[in-house]
């Protein structure tokens, strides 16, 4: 389980919707949308032989959305209610629930390939497109009509391999890396092809006891561009890293558990059209900066 707290959004704004449902120009002011999810992943393993392994995740999620308005220029009660109307296409105080696109993999590990005791999985698969898609938002809002940049896949099937790699250092020390890839290669039906994506780890864990670890790590992330139509969608691309500290215990009935709190470290978007401008303000991505998220992993074998 996954709890994401209080991602921050939002972007300048100068387009507003009449009466009519017409696109129309008002003073500039600015979206500020706040996100909060939460998460339920269900993973199932099956080891077969001493080395492989077939792995599938099934995520499902809940997105909290919240939308305010900043006037920065004056406005008339008119201009007020278009802005609003405008808001309430782009962005709307809802919850959205779902299942996310899912994950199979094939795995194989081996134990002792550099040094005793250290170990190495490699896993190759596919998402699978479980999740709800999209409309083009941004053909959609130059139309005046309501839509919604949140999706919850990608619509296609997309290539994901990953590594990770541990290695014992000193009594109950150990040291961890890991990537990840994942490759969008082709769009779905509503024109959307999603963002290349590659995740890197690196982190120490100290085992005190055989039911009592902690650990503490460093996680990148490099998102890509996402396209509509071949177009850039611009509240994508970006780059962040975070700070984790985290704790494992084996309950009773020798079930580990795992909590771990992640702190942002950087955030850096790729959208940067400087020659965009809004009333003399640079034209903005709506990509969401994260805040602090917080994650429990419970592991049962039978």
């Amino acid at each position: 389980m996954m709890r994401w707290f209080d991602a921050q959004g939002g972007h300048l704004e100068r387009k507003g919707i009449s009466e009519g449902g017409k696109v129309i120009d008002v003073p500039l002011h600015r979206h500020h949308v706040t996100l909060n999810i939460f998460r339920v992943d269900i993973g199932l393993k099956y080891q077969f032989g001493s080395q492989w392994m077939l792995e599938a995740n099934i995520p499902y999620e809940t997105k909290v959305q919240e939308a305010t308005l900043e006037e920065i220029k004056s406005v008339t009660q008119a201009e007020r209610e278009a802005i609003i109307r405008n808001r309430d296409n782009h962005h709307r105080n809802e919850t959205y629930t779902g299942l996310t696109d899912s994950d199979v993999f094939l795995g194989y590990h081996t134990v002792g390939l550099l040094k005793e005791n250290d170990f190495l999985m490699g896993r190759i698969g596919t998402t699978i497109p479980f999740g709800k898609t999209e409309e083009d938002p941004w053909k959609l809002g130059n139309a005046g009509l309501e839509h919604l940049h949140i999706q919850f896949g990608t619509g296609t099937f997309n290539p994901i391999a990953d590594l990770h790699y541990s290695l014992p250092l000193y009594k109950g020390l150990g040291a961890n890396a890991s990537v990840r890839g994942k490759f969008p290669f082709y769009e779905n039906s509503k024109t959307y092809r999603g963002s290349r994506e590659l995740t890197y780890t690196a982190g120490l864990n100290y085992r005190f006891s055989d039911w009592l670890s902690l650990q503490a790590g460093y996680l990148g992330f490099y998102q890509a561009y996402a396209y509509w139509a071949g177009a850039q969608d611009i509240n994508t691309g970006l780059r962040f890293s975070m700070a984790s500290v985290g704790a494992s215990i084996v309950t009773p009935y020798n079930i580990p558990l795992s909590v771990a709190l992640m702190l942002p470290l950087s955030q850096e978007t790729l959208y940067d059209d400087t020659s965009a401008l809004l009333d003399g303000a640079y034209e903005e991505s709506d990509a969401f900066e994260f805040g602090p998220l917080v994650s429990l992993t419970v592991l049962y074998s039978f």
